[in-house]
């Protein structure tokens, strides 16, 4: 028992989850559209996650001095290590397009993280933006990546795409900044700091409700698209009723993040139905 909870704490400590969501994230993206999966995209994308996010939530906790690091952030190392070393490798295997968006997406993180902005800020203290840019990320990697080739989807509905999941990131977001209310400093202005609890999950629905909206303008998604998402829009929306302050330790960091598994499970579904 005491070995799968450590397994279970290493697979979320260690990003693996995470990278698992956006993966899924991108694949909801080739299953809307009904195009073949690139499966060495889908590679770069989780292992590019997990190096990603590893270094944003454990930079500054390590200091960059190796020797201060714990036991357990020094096996999370490792593995980012190993995980760095894959992503190079499956870097190799990108054309000079994606790698140009990569790119882009990568220093967003890299200011993200790192104080390297006038007065030693970085993006994730400056007031209000802080879910906004994880969106934006999030979106790029998503819907971007996945679609720079596919020329025979029009630019309408590419922009359409990248619109609903920055709408769709930024409430999937909004648990972890109700949980994080008692502890996030005023300065940061998050949104539940700002509009409070219940106006947050109001504002959340009406984003949603503006993500399905937009989906009836789109014109090459798969003709059950719109089924899919309105069915995970009730599933988003029942995670941000539900939410919290006080939340059970694994509320946001598991079943909230998991979202889009349960997004690439309704659409598979739905595709074998129809």
């Amino acid at each position: 028992m005491k070995s799968l909870k450590y397994l279970f704490n290493f697979y979320l400590n260690s990003s693996i989850h995470t990278g698992i969501a956006v993966v899924c994230f991108t694949l909801v993206t080739f299953l809307e559209f009904g195009i073949e999966v690139d499966q060495n995209l889908l590679w770069f994308i989780f292992f590019g996650t997990v190096t990603s996010y590893n270094f944003v939530k454990y930079a500054s906790v390590a200091g960059l001095h190796h020797s201060s690091l714990a036991e357990n952030l020094k096996i999370i190392q490792v593995f980012s290590f190993f995980c760095f070393i894959a992503l190079m490798w499956f870097t190799l295997k990108q054309d000079y397009k994606t790698l140009f968006v990569s790119t882009i997406l990568g220093m967003l993180t890299l200011l993200y993280a790192t104080p390297v902005l006038k007065g030693h800020q970085n993006l994730r203290n400056i007031a209000g933006i802080k879910v906004f840019v994880i969106a934006i990320t999030a979106a790029g990697t998503g819907v971007l990546l996945p679609l720079l080739h596919h020329y025979e989807i029009s630019l309408q509905d590419k922009i359409i795409a990248i619109i609903q999941r920055i709408l769709i990131h930024v409430v999937l977001m909004l648990p972890f900044e109700i949980r994080d209310l008692r502890y996030d400093h005023a300065s940061l202005k998050t949104i539940p700091q700002l509009l409070g609890i219940k106006n947050t999950k109001i504002f959340g629905g009406v984003l949603l409700f503006l993500a399905v909206g937009l989906e009836l303008f789109k014109t090459s998604a798969v003709e059950y698209s719109l089924l899919g998402l309105a069915i995970f829009v009730v599933l988003v929306i029942t995670m941000l009723l539900a939410s919290r302050t006080k939340q059970n330790k694994f509320y946001s960091s598991f079943w909230v993040e998991a979202a889009p598994i349960f997004w690439v499970l309704i659409l598979v579904i739905l595709g074998e139905i129809s």
